[in-house]
């Protein structure tokens, strides 16, 4: 439990070890527990040792006593927090304490942060209620669920748009304990009646910066909960035993904790993006996708953990109860006085739907002047033009090896993305490039799709010759390959290759079918799995070789889709001849070869942001401020899940770009986006139609039905969902294999 998922850098971990460090040697999740049966919920000893050690003041100005870090410090303390349920009113401390330090005047700062910052003082912070305060000043109103207030000193409470900042004894001022749920924190209800406030006490326009604050630092702690439920969860399938195994060998255990690691991983990205950012301002749609998440994950990791625990999990003696409690109950604190979907919504309408501002290091001005330069010259070149630019200047496959492309490492990547803009360079689609003067030109920025991952791969494994003769054309877009992985009995088990080649004077007999073949119709060349050793295991004893489709013995026929489209092919090889110089890589150790193919479909920053739909939120919005209200009442608060989750794909990019920056080793966002990728272009055109009504089913709207029905291959396509949770499940949690699988 010692360590974050949010932290990347080494500051990062360094701070979560001390965090963790303290927590342990207090014994925080046993404190926790105490508080069952009536301990404290405000631990005096545990108290002392955060303030002691900075980190009540961890986020606030040094000139008021605090360290002078942001929120992404903050954000690593209290997942570690999230992970032992520390009880306490730290979160809520802490929360106000941010606020204070970003938004109120200097009277207010100066009189207020130096005693949260040294934790001789507590705050709360309220987010809903009818608190109203006049022009003299004068407060009135409730605030009902205020979390950490029957131990504040000081409440931070909005009041509409606006905050007011009280003291919890002032007069007119009464706070109610409430019974919580969570034990391990109080929560109380605050009623304000005629309460006088100095003009420096009432914050104009402050609220939503307030609640941006609570999201994020809530979003943390949630980040804590959800890996900690899935941990107990893992580590007990992987010891119990039902039927003579362990339950972590069943397919339906695995995809409970697969769907779990997944959820983990979305909450921890969207809240890693919205804790670095510059300002509060810049954060408000970020905090809310991150808050999104982490009502979802944090409660359906917390059951999902009791139910895979089964009977014990049930147990007052049991933890899981614990997580369960805090989770639903920050949930609930989450959503309380305006919905986090809705206003996901509500800025992908109003066009605030970005990431947050943040800074990249100083070594990235370089690859940002010579970026810009590109972009300027590009933008002033007729189309016919621009793509024999992109391949000269590297900036067609930036990530590739030179002299193809510039070798860019993780920090380049996300200079060119930001300024080519990430949705032309990674998407195919049209990008708006800016001139030299900050006119905007649209133009079409290839994505080479299967070619380029197969090309690139080429380019790896290749020899010289190969290397010179296929990998410009295919930069030049003047060749295309397919994949020629599956077949009709190896699918996701893309390795049970049945295709054969028997070796002849000068190169190899290839025979036998692919099937599902994206684009085979269309393509000159193959890169296919072959077996040339019939006696060696599945995955050894195969050999990539690239086959020409006009070669004789080559026939491709085109599958006709749910769409009318012919999109994939069935291949038949009879007794194709493929010559020796056409073998990419080592003979029978193909299957390498093969797995970095699959693999380099993610290498770029800019993949894996979402598949083409012809169909996009702004068109989902669209639709459902046209629909009937009963409609669109029923399913905003979907429509706002579909929009995050497009959202955090390209955060976990982003992420694992920056984790290889930081040197950090490699986490799991690979293997999630793929999934994720195919599930969201699902979901984006589910909703859609449910939203057309009759529209989608009569003709009236047919980019959206057709990406509804193209749609429904993604999750099949180069692997099916179900196979890829497996994978997750065994390869990055750790489950066991079935051990009925062979």
């Amino acid at each position: 439990m010692n360590r974050s998922a949010l932290a990347i850098t080494d500051e990062h971990r360094d701070l979560a070890e001390s965090a963790a460090g303290l927590l342990d040697r207090l014994q925080a999740l046993t404190a926790a527990r105490a508080t069952l049966d009536e301990g404290s919920a405000h631990p005096a000893e545990l108290w002392t040792a955060h303030a002691d050690l900075g980190l009540t003041g961890l986020a606030l100005a040094e000139d008021h006593g605090g360290s002078g870090f942001g929120l992404a410090e903050l954000a690593v303390v209290l997942e570690l927090q999230g992970r032992r349920v520390c009880p306490g009113p730290f979160l809520p401390t802490v929360a106000a304490a941010v606020v204070i330090d970003r938004c109120a005047p200097k009277s207010v700062r100066t009189q207020l942060l130096p005693r949260l910052a040294d934790g001789t003082a507590v705050s709360a912070l309220g987010l809903s209620g009818t608190v109203a305060a006049d022009s003299d000043g004068l407060a009135d109103g409730e605030s009902p669920a205020v979390l950490g207030a029957p131990d504040a000193d000081v409440l931070v409470l909005t009041a509409g748009d606006d905050l007011v900042v009280v003291d919890a004894d002032a007069d007119g001022v009464t706070v109610t304990r409430l019974a919580g749920l969570d034990t391990t924190r109080s929560i109380g209800s605050v009623a304000l009646r005629g309460v006088r406030l100095p003009r420096d006490r009432v914050i104009r326009g402050a609220a939503r910066r307030a609640r941006t604050v609570f999201r994020i630092l809530a979003s943390a702690e949630a980040v804590g909960i959800s890996w900690a439920c899935l941990e107990m969860a893992v580590e007990y399938a992987k010891v119990r035993e039902q039927f003579g195994r362990t339950i972590g060998t069943f397919q339906a255990v695995k995809h409970h904790a697969a769907n779990m690691l997944v959820d983990a991983e979305q909450t921890t990205a969207a809240t890693w993006d919205a804790a670095r950012a510059d300002d509060l301002d810049s954060a408000w749609f970020p905090a809310a996708v991150a808050a999104s998440h982490a009502v979802r994950a944090q409660v359906g990791n917390a059951q999902n953990n009791i139910q895979l625990h089964g009977g014990i999990g049930y147990t007052w003696e049991h933890d899981a109860h614990l997580y369960l409690r805090r989770a639903r109950t920050l949930a609930a604190l989450l959503g309380d006085g305006a919905d986090p979907l809705t206003d996901i919504v509500e800025a992908q309408r109003s066009g605030q739907a970005r990431g947050a501002t943040f800074r990249l290091p100083a070594e990235a001005d370089e690859y940002r002047q010579a970026a810009r330069s590109a972009v300027a010259e590009l933008s002033g070149l007729p189309e016919d033009r621009r793509r024999d630019f992109l391949v000269d200047s590297g900036y067609l496959v930036p990530h590739w090896p030179k002299p193809w492309g510039r070798e860019a490492g993780t920090l380049e990547q996300l200079v060119i993305e930001e300024e080519f803009g990430s949705a032309g360079r990674s998407g195919g689609g049209t990008s708006r490039l800016r001139g030299p003067t900050g006119e905007s030109t649209p133009t079409k920025v290839p994505d080479m799709g299967i070619t380029g991952w197969v090309t690139l791969t080429i380019s790896q494994a290749g020899t010289d010759d190969q290397r010179e003769r296929w990998v410009e054309p295919v930069l030049r877009g003047q060749t295309m390959w397919c994949q020629l992985f599956s077949e009709p009995g190896a699918g996701s088990d893309a390795a049970a290759v049945r295709t054969a080649a028997k070796r002849v004077d000068g190169g190899w007999r290839v025979t036998g079918q692919k099937v599902w073949t994206s684009l085979a119709h269309l393509c000159q060349w193959g890169l296919a799995t072959v077996r040339t050793d019939p006696d060696a295991p599945k995955h050894a004893g195969v050999t990539m070789m690239a086959i020409d489709m006009k070669a004789e013995g080559v026939t491709v026929n085109p599958l006709r889709g749910i769409t009318g489209d012919s999109h994939f092919n069935e291949v038949f090889f009879d007794d194709v001849f493929v010559p020796d110089a056409d073998v990419v890589g080592d003979v029978n150790r193909g299957w390498l070869v093969a797995r970095a193919t699959l693999g380099n479909e993610r290498i770029s920053i800019g993949g894996g942001s979402g598949a083409p739909t012809g169909f996009s939120a702004d068109d989902l919005v669209a639709l459902l401020d046209s629909a009937p209200a009963d409609v669109a009442a029923a399913r905003v608060r979907r429509a706002g899940e579909v929009i995050a989750a497009g959202h955090t794909l390209r955060l976990l990019n982003l992420r694992r770009a920056s984790r290889a920056i930081a040197g950090a080793e490699p986490g799991p966002e690979g293997n999630v986006t793929k999934l994720l990728v195919a599930e969201h272009s699902q979901w984006l055109t589910e909703l859609g139609v449910e939203l057309a009504g009759t529209a989608a089913v009569t003709g009236a709207t047919p980019a959206l039905t057709n990406g509804y029905l193209g749609n429904r291959a993604m999750t099949i396509a180069g692997g099916t969902s179900e196979i890829t949770r497996n994978t997750i499940a065994e390869r990055i949690l750790g489950l066991p294999r079935d051990p009925l699988v062979k």
